[in-house]
């Protein structure tokens, strides 16, 4: 019996000192990044790194995603060697800089990586990573993530095209429209009841848009749409569009931009974003 909790007792310990190593080897501390770019709108970002019951676990806080109105908030993942790596690696590069480098464009890259109980590095600038960019890493890490909600955003434009397939007739439509005004589209099958005033909108397969009216919002040589899905609302845009004319001289309309507030098989409701 002695000899069996002595057996134990080493195979326990060498299978801690095991963990150990492995977890030594792996380990790095809690460390925050922060990125921020743009130039009169700015963008922020944040990826945390944190040691969570001797896992280290990456969590995108910062910004939410989006498609249509719903985003899936943070995300999480455990970190394997090989992502662990590649922060460490983040890391070492992020402290060659020494806090600055050339400004290339107008836009702002401004990095601030906080490594807990350590050391806070700051950098601005347009800095050659090599690859180990907010951008690369964010993708590397959330890889399964970006494929998803692509594939999300996708479904949604799917759905919403089958619902737009066809022909509308458009009310509240002028041409002193302003921004956030409602305009409502009918779906009807009546297009051969056309009249000077009216307006009809019909949608087709590859996003083929045509517009039977040039008087009141004039969309006549507009040929194509396509939704927004990205950024915490749905939005529709209608294509600009052109004409040649025989002696060569091109004709052009403007597209319009509108936010879908409802939509249904029978009836939708647009608020006017602009031209």
């Amino acid at each position: 019996m002695t000899n069996f909790y002595l057996i134990t007792l080493l195979l326990s310990s060498c299978l801690f000192q095991k963990t150990d190593r492995l977890s030594e080897k792996n380990s790095i501390p809690d460390i925050d990044i922060q990125f921020e770019t743009g130039c009169e709108e700015r963008s922020n970002y944040l990826i945390s790194i944190l040691n969570v019951n001797n896992k280290l676990i990456a969590k995108k806080i910062r910004p939410n995603y989006y498609y249509g109105y719903i985003t899936d908030s943070i995300w999480t993942i455990e970190l394997d060697s090989i992502k662990i790596n590649l922060i460490k690696k983040f890391i070492q590069k992020a402290k060659e800089f020494n806090g600055e480098c050339p400004i290339i464009t107008s836009s702002v890259d401004n990095y601030e990586i906080i490594i807990h109980n350590d050391t806070v590095y700051k950098i601005e600038g347009h800095c050659n990573w090599e690859g180990l960019d907010f951008y690369s890493i964010e993708k590397i890490l959330f890889q399964n993530h970006f494929d998803s909600l692509n594939k999300k955003r996708v479904s949604l434009k799917d759905s919403l095209n089958r619902i737009l397939s066809g022909q509308w007739i458009v009310t509240g439509l002028n041409k002193e429209l302003k921004q956030s005004d409602t305009i409502i589209l009918l779906r009807t099958d009546e297009h051969d009841k056309y009249e000077i005033g009216s307006v009809f909108w019909e949608f087709s397969d590859g996003n083929n848009f045509n517009s039977k009216d040039s008087l009141v919002f004039d969309l006549a040589y507009s040929n194509n749409y396509g939704f927004v899905v990205d950024y915490g609302y749905v939005g529709l845009g209608i294509h600009a569009g052109t004409k040649i004319e025989q002696n060569g001289d091109v004709t052009s309309t403007r597209g319009a931009f509108f936010e879908i507030d409802s939509i249904n098989i029978d009836k939708i409701i647009l608020k006017y974003f602009g031209r």
